[in-house]
């Protein structure tokens, strides 16, 4: 096999199996859940957080950090360790329900992968994987039927009544995660406390974390075009001002270049540049939504600007993905809004357009940057509630899932069965087989995963580039500090009341509305539940 088929096999086989990246509603009262208590506590101030201690003997060739900056490695570690030495279940089959994306694997009489994770648990888990379009509307069938499995997804959006169901069917794991009970189950104490955060509902750890990057990131710029016109590293840039003119001479109209291009108009970058809150400010206990600030109207104020000058690609608003990634990268835009994610992975925009860079954060209103932490964890994982030895098993299963970067069941669990999926190339990393890709798409990493990594060989100066990006944002990071609370009129009505201001907005940087539109469509949101969706969080802060 040539060297170039040996790459291409590398990619197909990362991004199928995801690793490319960092290694991841109706209204109403479910059925089956009982009578919701309303308030929701945040997580920093409910409860005592699960002890960090990080994974021993690894050495990353860049450092990660506890705040979130995810470790890299330029090759997989040398003789890796075997982090669960014996198998948490004596025979025991438990069940699961989890997304998946892309084609199913094979079932587990033909998977010798799957066969060999589970002889490393000790027992089975018979999972019901569904396609991530139809996993809202199975998931509340499941409720529904009072069929619950034994670990359930949590995806954030599916369940509307999430803290009826949470308090009615799915088990508080404070008091074998809180402090230092989490010991007990080193690979989840290895996952670092800013994910942990996330689980926290009612002033309880309600769910096991899947972590992700952190940050989600402002896009990414054409370096070597910023380049020409004397932008080395878009942190150089002061202000809104100097923003808007080297806007301008990147954009050549009758050359089909212009400065920016994205669907939506790309609105989380400015946003972000202008120190818009990542979803909500919080001041002495008081709430203001994003769309109720200066920043916000100072932001989308230059995007219209911006397209009205003739620096945003005529159309982009309406781009397909598809769209967008080719316009970026045909040279037509010159920076383009995408997740972090998609620029560190096999066919992401760093490997197929090789003078891409992550767009790093200025102020564009002067004082400290902003970096929204949007992009913190995948999902969760839920336990039905169930006595405290099947708690423990359960626990045990997600502790081996959980298993960091280097050691064998990562191996097993993200590239499968040695000699079967995969062959090791001479600096020790991970060749796939013909086999993998039926193989490895079990979605284990859906139900537990690791602290998130940089890994994807062949490509040092990309993960380079990439750690320094997180390094820059994660620093700069602001959080949502709703993001473990719940209202209920938010989970009713919040995506459709939030609409017709996300729609006057597009019309006004479009040309066909003016910013007192805007600001009308902000206050029809108030009186349309936004108020009361505050009063509610403020109350669960309260709390």
């Amino acid at each position: 096999m040539s060297i170039n088929e040996i790459a291409a096999d590398r990619r197909t086989f990362l991004k199928a199996a995801g690793l490319g990246l960092l290694s991841v509603a109706a209204a109403g009262t479910l059925a089956g859940c009982g009578t919701r208590e309303e308030l929701v506590a945040s997580a920093a101030d409910s409860v005592k957080m699960p002890a960090f201690v990080p994974a021993k003997g690894l050495s990353p060739d860049l450092a990660g950090s506890a705040e979130g900056v995810p470790a890299a490695f330029f090759n997989y570690p040398a003789n890796p360790v075997r982090s669960v030495a014996t198998p948490p279940l004596k025979g025991e089959t438990f069940s699961a329900i989890t997304n998946i994306f892309g084609p199913p694997p094979n079932g587990r009489d033909k998977n010798p992968a799957w066969q060999e994770i589970e002889k490393r648990l000790g027992g089975k888990v018979d999972m019901t994987a569904v396609s991530s379009d139809d996993f809202t509307a199975k998931i509340n069938t499941t409720i529904a039927g009072n069929d619950i499995p034994d670990m359930i997804l949590d995806d954030g959006a599916s369940i509307p009544d999430i803290i009826g169901f949470l308090k009615s069917k799915i088990q508080d794991l404070t008091p074998f995660l809180s402090g230092d009970a989490i010991k007990e189950y080193p690979n989840l104490a290895a996952i670092p406390e800013l994910y942990w955060k996330q689980t926290v509902r009612d002033g309880k750890i309600y769910s096991l974390p899947i972590p992700r990057g952190g940050a989600g990131g402002l896009g990414f710029y054409n370096a070597k075009r910023y380049a020409e016109v004397g932008i080395t590293d878009t942190t150089q840039l002061t202000d809104a001002d100097e923003y808007m003119s080297v806007m301008k001479e990147l954009t050549d109209a009758k050359a089909n270049r212009w400065a920016f291009g994205s669907s939506g108009f790309g609105l989380s970058t400015f946003l972000q540049l202008f120190g818009s809150p990542n979803q909500w400010r919080e001041e002495k206990g008081k709430l203001t939504f994003y769309i109720e600030t200066d920043e916000y109207l100072e932001a989308i104020s230059f995007v219209q600007k911006a397209v009205a000058a003739g620096y945003v690609a005529p159309g982009s608003d309406a781009w397909t993905k598809s769209q967008m990634v080719n316009a970026f990268t045909n040279g037509q835009a010159a920076q383009v809004y995408d997740g972090l994610p998609a620029f560190f992975k096999a066919d992401g925009y760093g490997v197929t357009v090789p003078d891409s860079a992550p767009f790093l954060p200025f102020a564009a209103g002067g004082g400290k940057p902003t970096a929204h932490l949007d992009n913190i964890l995948f999902a969760s994982t839920m336990l039905k509630k169930n006595d405290e030895k099947s708690i423990k098993k359960l626990l045990g299963i997600a502790n081996l899932l959980a298993a960091p970067f280097g050691t064998e069941e990562y191996l097993l669990i993200n590239y499968g069965v040695e000699g079967t999926d995969y062959t090791l190339d001479a600096d020790g990393n991970p060749l796939p087989t013909p086999n993998a890709l039926a193989d490895v798409t079990v979605p284990w990493k859906y139900l537990t995963a690791p602290s998130p990594v940089l890994y994807l060989p062949g490509h040092e100066d990309l993960i380079k580039r990439t750690h320094a990006a997180y390094s820059t944002l994660i620093p700069y990071g602001v959080t949502d500090p709703t993001a473990t609370l719940f209202s209920p009129t938010n989970a009713q009505k919040g995506g459709t009341i939030r609409q017709p201001v996300s729609d006057a907005a597009q019309d006004f940087i479009a040309g066909r509305k003016s910013i007192d539109d805007v600001k009308a469509a902000i206050k029809g949101w108030r009186s349309a539940g936004g108020d009361k969706i505050r009063k509610e969080f403020e109350k669960a802060l309260k709390a």
